[in-house]
């Protein structure tokens, strides 16, 4: 999940970079060359910040960061408004996980989880995804 979630973060950014522009001509480029631009762009990045918040009108925020070094290396933290956090981390080839107990009692449904979570578990590797970066 946190490859899919960090190809997922990275499309906008792209986006975003390509939206920008590097003080062209001023002229309106193809779709191609939007994409070309904001590839080139992206191949020069050694690490990708990410932040989005989420607001729904019945169920609060949703605030996530994500750092990524884009060779693997990345840590996320994910914090809901009504309640809980959720740190995975991915420090080589291993993800771990580390949920707080407000994060844990919604979310595993068990209210009589006890006490702050300060370890770290490891976690099933990610799914790899169908998506390619080439085109």
């Amino acid at each position: 999940m946190a490859t899919v979630t960090t190809t997922a973060l990275c499309l906008p950014a792209s986006a975003v970079l390509a939206g920008c522009g590097t003080g062209g001509t001023g002229e309106d480029g193809s779709a191609g060359d939007i994409l070309d631009e904001a590839d080139a762009t992206m191949r020069k990045l050694d690490t990708v910040t990410v932040g989005i918040t989420h607001r729904a009108k019945s169920s609060g925020s949703v605030t996530s960061h994500l750092v990524t070094e884009l060779d693997g290396r990345c840590r996320s933290r994910t914090i809901w408004s009504g309640g809980g956090t959720l740190e995975p981390i991915r420090p080589g080839t291993t993800d771990y996980v580390r949920p707080d107990r407000a994060y844990l009692q919604k979310w595993k449904n068990k209210p009589g989880v006890t006490g702050e979570q300060e370890l770290w578990a490891r976690s099933a590797p990610p799914r790899r995804s169908a998506v390619s970066t080439n085109r």
